[in-house]
């Protein structure tokens, strides 16, 4: 008698799981009838402005859109800055590179150069001037003012 009863509760608990089965919403195939709205819909990327993110977006200047992004290149020697100052003359920049003192090192004056909004071949050649004068370094960052 009891090999009947759990004959009887394995044939129902069989029976509750088939329709369980059958009578739930399949979740698989609400995924896949989505899947254009989990994917990147190019139309609906906009571009924020200038400096809305990254170094100097908390200052004045940066909400007035006065902001402009420069490749910093050194620190140079006073003799090498002369020779990295013709360098860059000879890459026709729309907008001369600002010269300023960087920190002294052993009481000996620094220079680096600012290169104001260089687009993608402009920052390709300064790479390559850059591996002619090892000890200097680029970096960008927002524009001296």
């Amino acid at each position: 008698m009891n090999a009947r009863l759990v004959l009887a509760l394995l044939v129902a608990a069989n029976a509750l799981v088939f329709a369980y089965q059958l009578f739930t919403p399949d979740r698989q195939s609400d995924a896949g009838a989505r899947i254009e709205e989990l994917q990147i819909n190019p139309g609906r990327i906009r571009i924020q402005g200038v400096a809305t993110r990254g170094p100097g977006s908390g200052t004045a200047s940066a909400r007035t859109g006065a902001y402009r992004a420069c490749l910093e290149w050194g620190p140079f020697a006073a003799g090498d800055a002369a020779k990295a100052e013709s360098a860059l003359a000879k890459l026709a920049l729309p907008q001369p590179p600002m010269q300023r003192s960087a920190t002294n090192a052993g009481g000996a004056r620094r220079y680096s150069f600012f290169v104001p909004d260089p687009d993608n071949d402009k920052a390709a050649k300064i790479a390559a001037l850059q591996r002619t004068f090892p000890a200097t370094e680029i970096k960008a960052g927002p524009c001296p003012s």
